[in-house]
């Protein structure tokens, strides 16, 4: 009987001791974007004789993030600006809002529950979670020293290797170079260079892949856009072109009409002054006669229209 019963206190022993190190060891991921928010909810146990509760939450291997104590209420013993701590009295739920993560928030976060008063203190619940923030990818045009247009993609990622390929038309295209640097989390840079601007417009991909990513990542970029300021240039020299042109037609216009003049008058000299014989009027047009009733006057009489002819 004895033996039994200490069998069977090891075996409580033993699985508490399992059991509990695996509720531990335990961890829930969340996946969000950059900027966005995750919430992590402390689940624990409240006892009646809780009198004095505190709530810690902290990044593995960090120092203390957020903490609040519940005398008759919850206080705020210290927390940091972007973590907001939650509290629903009906459900008796805590949890904390992480705000505009960043890829260097990626991490495990430990919320812990423990009751202070009455003793022994007694841990009534700890939740581990690991926040993924996924890679932030972004396009842009820049110049190079000579003033040629570049394409540059840039990558904002943590931990792990990470892929990433230029695409045109289908076609793998190789960088024009590359680099990576880390300040709590790892970038990477890479440049490509595009050829002088044709009429066709021509649509350049960055395309990224990393173990967070269910699916990679693909950024658009047209090289119109890379070209817009060159584009600029072309337009006002242009214009200045029409302008210069304009101006040269209006100063020699009136030369051109000035001596088109003269050259005119020169050739009438020549040929004579034409003149304009009076009105010939046939048989059938005789009984066709036409008054005008202009004013308060007699009739005027109106001719019909007259055949002119000239004589040189």
């Amino acid at each position: 009987m004895c033996l039994s019963l200490i069998c069977c206190g090891w075996m409580l022993l033993f699985s508490v001791f399992v059991f509990g190190d695996v509720a531990m060891n335990h961890t829930t991921t969340l996946f969000v974007n950059h900027g966005e928010s995750a919430k992590i909810r402390c689940n624990y146990s409240r006892t009646d004789d809780t009198e004095i509760m505190t709530v810690d939450l902290q990044a593995l291997n960090h120092a203390r993030m957020c903490s609040y104590i519940h005398l008759n209420s919850w206080q705020k013993q210290s927390c940091k600006d972007h973590i907001r701590f939650i509290w629903i009295p009906e459900a008796e739920e805590i949890s904390f809002e992480l705000l505009n993560l960043r890829i260097k928030d990626t991490g495990i976060y430990i919320c812990t529950v423990r009751r202070t008063a009455k003793p022994p203190q007694v841990d009534l619940g700890v939740e581990r979670v690991q926040v993924i923030v996924y890679p932030a990818l972004s396009l842009s045009c820049v110049k190079r020293p000579d003033g040629s247009p570049m394409i540059l993609c840039s990558v904002e990622f943590y931990h792990d290797s990470l892929e990433q390929l230029w695409i045109r038309d289908g076609d793998v295209l190789n960088s024009s170079y590359s680099n990576k640097s880390f300040n709590g989390s790892f970038s990477q840079q890479s440049y490509l260079i595009i050829p002088p601007q044709t009429f066709n417009d021509t649509i350049y991909s960055c395309w990224v892949n990393h173990s967070s990513l269910n699916k990679p990542l693909v950024a658009n970029l047209s090289s119109s856009v890379c070209y817009e300021t060159g584009g600029v240039t072309v337009t006002v020299t242009v214009v200045f072109v029409m302008l210069t042109v304009v101006l040269t037609v209006f100063l020699i216009t009136p030369v051109i009409r000035k001596h088109y003049k003269r050259a005119r008058q020169q050739s009438v000299s020549h040929v004579g002054v034409s003149f304009t014989p009076e009105p010939v009027l046939h048989d059938h047009l005789q009984s066709e006669i036409l008054y005008s009733t202009l004013g308060d006057h007699h009739p005027v009489l109106c001719s019909p229209a007259a055949v002119r002819s000239f004589e040189q």
